[in-house]
């Protein structure tokens, strides 16, 4: 009879991810590809449009002003529409203001855009995290997340390329190169809109592509790991948000968003001045993000242990910001784009270890709000990283003095996550159902 019980859960759990788990992460990865192709857009629109460095990470860092003030309520509107119809919705509209991104014709329009774009996309990541936790017990979900964040960086190793041949199509139909990049990379989402919407299934209730068997075995699961999770600390919501440990985590957080996107807004305009070409570029740009996607598998294949995790993002964080402290003291393209690998690395093995610690650190409602709150102030680090670029490029006509201050970032989320190794370990974790409710 146990042979038998395993037999449907494993074969139920196999259908599910590979039903849902491809398009999902499909999505992430468009959505991540229309939200950073700008720094490849930039390495002609900027001279076409006139734009400085501090206007272009300034447009750049505006994607956070809609993605900060639509997050929460978008993440509301869950329950309302439903995850599918919302993934739906929002792969339609950041599929249309990715295309719009073409058409800018000065500052205001380049800032109004990137703010369209990101209120678009703001609540993407927790509404896909939502809709994975209802379809997935917590014993399955560490590991579909580790296989859902792998798209970010793995974004930057097709994205990149591809935006280089996109720009072969320079004065093809009237355009510039730099908008057949937001074209050619904006319209996917447009067209998975129409797939999410008649291919994903809501709930499980509603699977009609399973068994009978297996729908009521996902069920039964679904609803015993609910009654689980059901408990929490009892620690009031305002009082969790403003804790000591609440505010502390959002710093930390805030310095790995902000090496992140200081990195991926910037990077094919830090190559060209090796002298690549711009089908070189979209090749050397890549390498880093290669590079730390297969480290992000290796090490969420391999790691255990959620104080251990603690430590790993510490860790993680510290060899990021080694990597980009390196990258300014090295000066031939090989080095440099050694020690960018190392910091991306880091980088994307931080983000992911990050999440264990409020995680384990906090459950109960009062835990899923400090995590939303965590999310959304940490991604303050997403406008800070690509502005204090420019600025600093701008000011010195070098980005040597823009890493120094990634890397300082970093050093903050290393101390940050080192605080936490001990208070993390033993205590009870949920981290499968407030990851899921995170933002």
């Amino acid at each position: 009879m146990q042979d038998a019980r395993e037999a449907v859960e494993t074969r139920t759990m196999r259908k599910v991810t590979w039903r849902l788990v491809p398009l999902v992460t499909l999505l992430y990865f468009v959505s991540y590809i229309d939200r950073t192709n700008l720094a490849f857009a930039g390495l002609t629109m900027n001279k076409d449009l006139g734009f400085s460095p501090k206007v272009f990470g300034l447009g750049g860092s505006f994607f956070f002003v809609g993605y900060l003030l639509l997050q929460i309520p978008g993440t509301l509107a869950i329950d309302r529409l439903g995850a599918r119809r919302l993934l739906m919705l929002m792969s339609l509209l950041w599929g249309v203001f990715a295309v719009g991104m073409a058409f800018v014709w000065n500052e205001a329009s380049f800032y109004g855009m990137r703010a369209l774009l990101g209120a678009a996309e703001s609540a993407f990541f927790p509404g896909a995290l939502y809709y994975l936790s209802l379809w997935f017990p917590a014993a399955y979900r560490a590991r579909i997340l580790m296989l859902f964040l792998v798209a970010n960086p793995f974004s930057s190793v097709v994205g990149f390329p591809l935006a280089a041949f996109l720009m072969k199509l320079d004065g093809t139909l009237g355009l510039a190169g730099w908008q057949w990049v937001f074209v050619g990379e904006g319209l996917p989402a447009v067209v998975l809109a129409v797939v999410v919407l008649k291919y994903l299934t809501n709930v499980p209730a509603e699977a009609d592509w399973l068994t009978r068997e297996e729908r009521d075995w996902l069920i039964g699961a679904m609803v015993a790991d609910a009654a689980g999770r059901a408990h929490g600390r009892g620690k009031r919501i305002g009082a969790a948000i403003f804790s000591l440990p609440a505010l502390t985590l959002a710093l930390g957080y805030f310095g790995i968003i902000m090496g992140i996107y200081g990195l991926s807004l910037w990077i094919p305009l830090f190559v060209r001045q090796f002298g690549f070409s711009v089908m070189q570029i979209g090749f050397v740009a890549a390498i880093p993000y290669l590079v730390a996607s297969a480290a992000l598998v290796i090490w969420g294949l391999r790691s255990t242990g959620e104080g251990a995790k603690a430590v790993s993002a510490a860790a993680a964080a510290l060899t990021a910001a080694v990597g980009f402290g390196a990258s300014t003291l090295v000066d031939t393209a090989t080095l440099t784009m050694l020690a960018l690998s190392v910091a991306a690395i880091g980088l994307y093995i931080a983000l992911t270890a990050f999440w264990t610690i409020p995680t384990a650190y906090y459950s109960g409602p009062a835990g899923a709000a400090v995590i939303g709150f965590v999310s959304s102030m940490g991604h303050l680090g997403g406008f800070a990283g690509p502005y204090v670029m420019g600025v600093f490029r701008e000011l010195y006509d070098s980005f040597a003095f823009g890493l120094c201050g990634l890397a300082l970032a970093l050093l903050m989320s290393a101390a940050v996550a080192w605080s936490f190794r001990r208070m993390t370990r033993d205590r009870p974790v949920e981290a499968a159902s407030l990851s899921a409710r995170r933002a």
